[in-house]
């Protein structure tokens, strides 16, 4: 969703994804250029990396989020809406205080209704994704355990909405 909303505000996008399968996927929401994951999620004692990106967004968390936050450019952001990768971000203040990287946490279990309106509104007109029809897909209780299953083995991609009856 991020890649897509981001691509079609104008901004140069590069995503990361595990999946060499989901490259042209990802392209064509708008990346422009695919990293493998492993280059996020190996530890690295470093307390700063080579500045490669203005932003970003993290949904993983943990090493990832760290390395992520050490590649920042001075004055970035890193939109945190995760944590698959773990709880604890293992890094430095360093990003923070020599580049003064913010860290943006992303609350949608507290916020208020008519915040969620107004975000929701946006998302369905000015910030709509290119290709959601794509990423979304509707299936049936009847359909779960096919589709978890294909999702533990990385054979899918997107996300679900499972209708409450058959």
């Amino acid at each position: 969703m991020a890649v897509s909303m981001l691509a079609g505000r104008g901004y140069e996008v590069v995503a990361s994804s595990g999946k060499k399968t989901a490259s042209g996927f990802v392209e064509s929401l708008g990346a422009s250029r695919i990293v493998d994951r492993e280059q996020f999620s190996a530890d690295d004692p470093r307390p700063l990396q080579s500045t490669e990106y203005a932003a970003a967004v993290d949904c993983v968390g943990g090493a990832t989020l760290a390395n992520v936050l050490k590649r920042i450019n001075y004055g970035g952001a890193v939109a945190a809406s995760g944590l698959t990768g773990g709880a604890a971000v293992p890094t430095t203040v360093m990003p923070f205080i020599l580049r003064g990287v913010s860290l943006l946490g992303i609350d949608s279990v507290s916020c208020s209704m008519d915040f969620r309106r107004e975000v929701w509104g946006r998302i369905a007109t000015d910030l709509k994704p290119a290709g959601i029809d794509a990423i979304g897909h509707d299936i049936t209780l009847g359909d779960l355990d096919s589709t978890l299953s294909a999702i533990l083995r990385g054979e899918v991609s997107g996300r679900f909405v499972v209708a409450p009856t058959a």
